[in-house]
C-alpha cells in the first residue's frame, strides 16, 4: 500500500482496520467527490434541464411523450451498462489497473455522445446517442463507486455515502447553472458538463493503484454464461442485499418521478412561461442542494459515529414523502419551493447512509465488487425507465393540462415504500 500512501489515496501510516482496510486520506475524499459529481453533472443535466428543453425546441406538440421515449430508452441501456461493465471491471488485467481503464473510456465516450446530441435536429439521432452516453458513462460510474469496497473501510463508508448523496444535488445544481448561464437551449448546455465530468475522472484516476490485481486475474477466464449466472443473486441467501437493492428501486422511483417532470410541472400545472425556466430550475436546483448537503454531511457523520444505519433512512421515509405532497398540492412558486426543500432534506439523510448500508452488506466484496454494485445500480437505472413510461397513466386521469397532483402522489407513495424495505435488513443496525 506504499504507492497507495504517496499517492495520497490512504493515510500514510494507517493501520488496517477490522475488515483489512487502511484508513483513507482527506485528499481521496476530495477526489473521489470530485468524480461522482462529474459523472452525475454529465448524466443528470440532460436529465433534469437541458433534454427537456431541447425535445421541447424540436417537438413542441409531443414532448412528454418523446423525453420520455427518449430518456426510458436511455435508462434501459443504463440497467445493463453498470453490472457487465462492472463484470468486465472485475476481471480487467492491464497495465492500468482493472478500474482506470473503463472510468477513462467511459467518460470520453460520453462526452463525445452528448456532444453530438447539441448539435442534432433529429429526435431519432438525439435518442440513440443518448443511448450511448447513458452506455458509456455508466461503465465509468460502475468502476468509480467499486473503489469503495475496494478502498474504504467500515468505519469511513458513511462519509464516502454522504459524499454521494451530496454529489448528486451538486451536480444537478453545478447543471442548472451551467444551463441558466450557457441557455438551456445552447450547445454548451450539453458540452460543459461532459468537459467538466472529463476533467473530473482524469483527476481521480491519475495516481489512483487498483488493489487485489492477482484476484482479477485469476477471475479472467470466467465466460459471459458467467456473467449471465452471477446476475443472478439469491434472494434467500442475500436477503439483506435484496431488501437494499428493493429500497433503492422505490425511492429512486419517486425521485426520478420528482425530477423527469419538474420543468412541465413548473410549466403546465403553475402556468410558467417556458422562457424562464432554466432560472427557476436553477433556484429549485440549489435550494435542494443546500438542503442534501447540509442533512447528509450530518447524517453521514451521525451515522458513523452512532454505528446506526436504519433509524436515518426510517426518517428519510416520512420526511422525502411530506415534501412530495406539499409539491404535490403547491399552487405558488413559494409553496413548491418549501415542498422542494423539505424533500430534499429527507433525500439528504437517505443518501448519507444507503451507500455506506449496501457496502456492508455487499455479497462477494472480495470478488465482484464492481458487478455488484453494477446490480445494485440497476435500482437506480430502472426507476428512470419506468417513471417516463408510466407516468403519463396519472397525469391523463381527469385532467386535461395534466394531472401533477397524481403523478406525484404515486411519486411519495413509491419513496416511502422504499425508505421502509430498509427495515428487515438484518447485517446493519
Amino acid at each position: 500500500m506504499t504507492e497507495l500512501a504517496d499517492s495520497g489515496f490512504t493515510a500514510a501510516n494507517a493501520a488496517p482496520q477490522e475488515d483489512g482496510i487502511p484508513a483513507v486520506s482527506t485528499l481521496f475524499f476530495v477526489k473521489y467527490a470530485a468524480a461522482i459529481i462529474g459523472i452525475y453533472i454529465a448524466l443528470m443535466t440532460p436529465v433534469t434541464v437541458t433534454m427537456a428543453i431541447r425535445v421541447q425546441a424540436i417537438a413542441p406538440e409531443g414532448k412528454g411523450a418523446a423525453l420520455g421515449s427518449i430518456l426510458g430508452l436511455g435508462a434501459l441501456f443504463a440497467l445493463f451498462a453498470n453490472p457487465i461493465f462492472g463484470w468486465l471491471s472485475d476481471r480487467t488485467v492491464s497495465r492500468y489497473g482493472r478500474r482506470r481503464p473503463w472510468m477513462l473510456a467511459g467518460i470520453v465516450l460520453g462526452g463525445l455522445a452528448v456532444t453530438g446530441i447539441a448539435f442534432s435536429e433529429n429526435l431519432f439521432v438525439i435518442g440513440a446517442l443518448w443511448c450511448l452516453a447513458q452506455t458509456t458513462y455508466n461503465a465509468a460510474l460502475a468502476v468509480v463507486v467499486a473503489i469503495v469496497p475496494d478502498q474504504v473501510p467500515e468505519h469511513q463508508r458513511g462519509r464516502v455515502s454522504a459524499i454521494s448523496g451530496m454529489a448528486l444535488y451538486i451536480a444537478m445544481l453545478m447543471g442548472a447553472g451551467i444551463a441558466a448561464l450557457t441557455g438551456a437551449s445552447n450547445p454548451l448546455g450539453f458540452i460543459a458538463p461532459a468537459l467538466v465530468a472529463t476533467v473530473a475522472i482524469f483527476w481521480f484516476a491519475i495516481g489512483l493503484e487498483d488493489p487485489h490485481a492477482d484476484k482479477a486475474a485469476k477471475l479472467q477466464h470466467q465466460s459471459m454464461a458467467d456473467l449471465g449466472r452471477s446476475f443472478l443473486i439469491n434472494p434467500v441467501k442475500h436477503a439483506d442485499f435484496s431488501w437494499a437493492w428493493l429500497s433503492r428501486f422505490f425511492v429512486f422511483l419517486g425521485m426520478s418521478v420528482l425530477m423527469t417532470y419538474q420543468a412541465y410541472f413548473l410549466i403546465d400545472h403553475l402556468g410558467m412561461p417556458s422562457a424562464g425556466i432554466a432560472d427557476l430550475l436553477f433556484l429549485s436546483t440549489l435550494i435542494t442542494a443546500i438542503a442534501v448537503i447540509a442533512s447528509s454531511f450530518i447524517s453521514g457523520w451521525l451515522s458513523d459515529r452512532l454505528h446506526r444505519r436504519k433509524v436515518f433512512v426510517l426518517a428519510s421515509a416520512i420526511g422525502y414523502s411530506l415534501g412530495i405532497v406539499i409539491i404535490l398540492s403547491a399552487t405558488t412558486l413559494g409553496v413548491f419551493y418549501v415542498g422542494v426543500a423539505v424533500s430534499s432534506l429527507a433525500f439528504g439523510i437517505y443518501m448519507a447512509v444507503d451507500q455506506a448500508l449496501v457496502v456492508d452488506v455487499l455479497p462477494d466484496r472480495e470478488t465482484d465488487a464492481a458487478k455488484n454494485m453494477g446490480i445494485l445500480n440497476i435500482a437506480n437505472a430502472v426507476p428512470q425507465s419506468i417513471a417516463p413510461a408510466i407516468a403519463p397513466f396519472f397525469l391523463a386521469i381527469g385532467a386535461t393540462g395534466g394531472n401533477y397532483p397524481a403523478l406525484y402522489a404515486f411519486a411519495a407513495v413509491a419513496a416511502f415504500l422504499g425508505a421502509l424495505a430498509i427495515w428487515p435488513v438484518k447485517g446493519v443496525r
